[in-house]
């Protein structure tokens, strides 16, 4: 939402918007001339206005849908602008249950410094450009995070979309993963060139495949190694190399992320060359392992994994780069459906860390699930060592365990705790020095 904002803002509009509360990104939004308001009032909203745009993720029952319904004028979905806009140039689509932010974020890096006429909407700050959008004037290619939650991927008709995983989520929505499934192959045949993660090779038997360290795929990363942080890897296009690369971005799952975008940038038959060095200075996308603090012995990173899978890849990717430290999880669950449904995949993935902090689930859209509760998810970690806490207390638990090595994971509001969180932190070293 706020990316369309920023859009709409360039185009020479003026933009008022609601949220629920205050954040650093809105902060950023009236900084830029953006006008947020932060109570139920609809006095902002005026028949003057041409365009009302609104995410699912304001409840129906909200003022703002009565009032604009009374002034004769109509709600669009954010995924019907997007549509609007990707159909002004040739759609890159990102896509996937899992990645999509990452991948999006590099292709959309990739394609300024290299293409030079393009523009990206993503679905995270790239730290690159303080920003979630990279708007140019007259776009001949339009990077896109194409979201599967309602649906809305289905509005998109890209040039070349990419499906980087295929795992069950957003079931409130679907149903059944096998829908799920269906939906996206509808999606990937309205690509005119569809690349996909090589597993999926059986769901998309008409795609091209990329994958880190196999054997049977079109686009292979191959000869991985790690110096100071940073991945170096080589590809390779149906057996011959187009060149070495390497990455800032931790963890071999967004050496995955940078293959699909480079995947794309070498079907658009940019200079592989110009591609590398681009991969090269991609800084990554808040949230997303993104490390705020390492100092004294004690890391904390602040990562937006609210999927089992994205649990899994975070905390493998803070022991490969964080050997021999004690892993400590603090997780927000996000909704109550998907803590449901994907209950004994969070126990699995959270019993990967050496301890686990859980607070309340963050309800978001829904209303509570009877039965459904941090407290049940907890009851079933394997882990000595598991906490559930209100966010009011956070600090304090995870004091309490002499941390060394902190992942704050959750897709919620759970980011407003890192900032207090690495204060704390940076107090607590400071102490014992």
């Amino acid at each position: 939402m706020s990316a369309l904002a920023r859009y709409f803002k360039k185009q020479g509009a003026h933009v008022s918007g609601y949220d629920k509360t205050s954040s650093p990104l809105t902060d950023e939004l009236c900084r830029e001339g953006i006008s947020v308001h932060f109570d139920d009032s609809e006095m902002h909203l005026t028949k003057d206005s041409d365009l009302f745009v609104y995410t699912p993720a304001i409840p129906k029952s909200h003022p703002s849908f009565h009032r604009v319904r009374d002034l004769g004028k109509e709600w669009f979905k954010r995924s019907q602008v997007l549509q609007w806009i990707t159909e002004q140039g040739k759609t890159l689509a990102i896509s996937g249950t899992h990645g999509k932010t990452t991948t999006s974020a590099f292709l959309t890096h990739v394609m300024h410094e290299v293409h030079g006429k393009s523009s990206g909407f993503v679905g995270g700050v790239m730290t690159n450009y303080h920003s979630n959008l990279v708007a140019t004037a007259n776009s001949e290619f339009i990077v896109v995070e194409a979201d599967e939650y309602d649906k809305s991927f289905l509005r998109l008709k890209p040039e070349i979309a990419v499906v980087t995983s295929l795992d069950p989520d957003h079931l409130d929505v679907y149903g059944t993963f096998d829908q799920m499934k269906e939906d996206y192959k509808t999606f990937g045949a309205s690509a005119n060139h569809l690349i996909v993660h090589y597993r999926l090779k059986e769901e998309f038997p008409q795609a091209k495949t990329y994958g880190v360290e196999v054997e049977n795929a079109d686009y292979l990363a191959k000869h991985i190694n790690v110096e100071n942080g940073r991945f170096y890897f080589e590809v390779f296009f149906k057996g011959d190399s187009i060149g070495r690369f390497d990455s800032q971005l931790p963890g071999r799952h967004n050496v995955e992320n940078a293959l699909a975008a480079i995947s794309v940038a070498h079907q658009l038959a940019l200079d592989s060359v110009a591609i590398a060095k681009a991969i090269s200075s991609f800084k990554g996308v808040q949230r997303r392992f993104e490390r705020v603090l390492d100092s004294g012995g004690v890391r904390l990173v602040d990562d937006y994994a609210h999927h089992p899978i994205e649990i899994k890849a975070a905390i493998s990717a803070a022991r490969e780069l964080y050997p021999d430290t004690k892993i400590t999880v603090v997780f927000q669950p996000h909704l109550f459906s998907r803590t449901r449904d994907l209950e004994d995949d969070f126990v699995t993935s959270l019993n990967g860390a050496d301890e686990v902090i859980l607070l309340p689930i963050y309800p978001a859209r829904e209303e509570p699930i009877e039965g459904v509760s941090s407290n049940n998810l907890l009851k079933k970690l394997s882990l000595k060592t598991k906490l559930l806490v209100e966010k009011t207390h956070l600090g304090k638990a995870v004091l309490s365990l002499s941390p060394e090595t902190v992942l704050v994971l959750g897709a919620g509001d759970v980011d407003r705790c890192v900032l207090p969180l690495a204060k704390t932190l940076e107090d607590w070293i400071n102490h014992v020095e």
